[in-house]
Formats: structure tokens, C-alpha cells, sequence
């Protein structure tokens, strides 16, 4: 997953339209399709006023971009096994 799929997702997991989160972070509606989209890419700034206005750590957009591909083969079992304990984690679900 890209930065701009996780901002994605979480904006559709906390139930936000992409005018609501736009307006949250200072950014209008179209800039963040822009970046669902990967037709810009966020700088950081933007990515702390989207997990300011989502009340997620800034780990998570790290978390959410490592791909089981990135990890060598013998240690693929550790992504699988710790990346839904650690989403949820960083989330704070339940």
C-alpha cells in the first residue's frame, strides 16, 4: 500500500468524507484526492496534520507502506503475524 491508499483508508475507517478530512487538515477537498490518489505525494506536514485530525501516530503511514515483499524471505512469518496486532495498536481499536 502507498501513503496515498493508507489516507485512504483511514479517512474511510474513521467514516470522513474527503471534504471533511480536507477541511480538518487545511486542505481542500481536491488536494487530497490528489494525494489518494498518488497524483501528488504529501509532505510531511501534510501527513501530521492528517494523523492530527485522524489521532493516529505518524508510524502508521510508515507501517501501513511495508510491504510483505520488503522483508527477506525468512523473516515474511514476523510482517505477517505482527502487522494486524500493530495496526490496531497504532489505531488504538479495540
Amino acid at each position: 500500500m502507498d501513503v496515498g491508499q493508507a489516507i485512504r483508508v483511514l479517512r474511510r475507517e474513521r467514516g470522513m468524507t474527503q471534504s471533511q478530512m480536507g477541511a480538518s487538515c487545511c486542505m481542500s477537498a481536491n488536494a487530497l484526492s490528489a494525494l489518494e490518489t498518488g497524483k501528488s505525494f504529501p509532505p510531511r506536514s501534510t501527513v501530521e496534520r492528517i494523523c492530527k485530525a485522524c489521532d493516529v501516530p505518524v508510524a502508521y503511514f510508515l507501517m501501513a507502506c511495508i510491504e510483505e515483499e520488503d522483508f527477506p524471505e525468512d523473516k515474511r512469518i514476523l510482517y505477517r503475524t505482527q502487522l494486524e496486532p500493530l495496526r490496531r495498536e497504532l489505531l488504538g481499536d479495540e
